[in-house]
């Protein structure tokens, strides 16, 4: 790798880290980076973003340390049920086709956006929710990490919203567990099958440690209508980028 696209993988980082510890979706930074900057086809790209999602986890569960956010107990032994989809996700990964990932990743997105732009509801006037629907969750967002990282955030969001109420600045702060953990289990799976590029990887994970860290200290100071509004603005332009891709390779033929 010349210098030019060091450069340009670590600054990816940066973004990717600091938008995907206060919404989610980011993950195309990297993927932008890794295709056109470093020359890498999806089915090695998207295996390559893993080790960067572990350090926005961890990056962000430290920031948010440092400004005086903890996270609870109960959250970290939720975020074990996402462990085991994980691997499955990461062997779709592998062997489902590229046209497959960026349709899923449209509807996901879609939904996202929909759900993000309801109002929300005042905390006694939401119904409480079963705990077996948040135990699928975690394993549903352990199945999309591993297959396509891009948008974890913004499922952790919906999953911990039912957990912690409105609180956006306490959901960002508890989704880096669910990251930590999902990104862990990914990044195994991918490197038993010598899925990843490690010399780009570690510089894309090197700029998402430094965005990540530092939103979370942003995120505190500005409160949840300044994340709320970050979620909104990144989900639809993830969206727009995801059905883009779709389209390219519809018009193209290649599934």
């Amino acid at each position: 790798m010349d210098a030019a696209v060091i450069l340009i993988t670590v600054a990816a980082g940066v973004a990717m880290g600091a938008i995907n510890n206060l919404a989610g979706g980011a993950g195309v930074f990297g993927l932008l980076a890794f295709e056109h900057a470093c020359g890498l086809p999806l089915v090695v790209a998207n295996p390559s973003l893993r080790p960067a999602a572990v350090c926005v986890g961890v990056f962000s569960f430290l920031g948010y340390l440092r400004a005086g956010r903890r996270v609870p107990r109960s959250v970290w032994l939720q975020g074990l049920l996402a462990v085991p989809g994980a691997p499955i996700g990461s062997w779709l990964a592998l062997h489902l086709p590229d046209l497959v990932f960026w349709i899923y990743l449209s509807c996901v997105l879609l939904l996202l956006l929909v759900q993000q732009a309801r109002p929300s509801r005042p905390a006694g006037q939401r119904r409480p929710r079963p705990r077996w629907m948040a135990a699928v969750g975690c394993l549903l967002i352990g199945v999309h990490m591993g297959y396509a990282q891009i948008g974890v955030g913004l499922l952790s969001t919906l999953t911990l919203a039912a957990t912690l109420g409105t609180d956006l600045v306490a959901i960002t702060a508890a989704k880096s567990t669910i990251v930590i953990l999902t990104s862990i289990a990914s990044v195994g799976t991918f490197s038993t099958a010598d899925a990843v590029a490690w010399e780009p990887a570690l510089w894309l994970a090197l700029g998402t440690a430094v965005g990540a860290y530092q939103a979370s200290r942003w995120a505190v100071a500005k409160g949840s209508d300044a994340v709320r509004l970050v979620v909104l603005v990144v989900t639809a332009a993830m969206l727009a980028y995801a059905v883009y891709r779709m389209l390219q390779l519809l018009a193209h033929g290649n599934g």
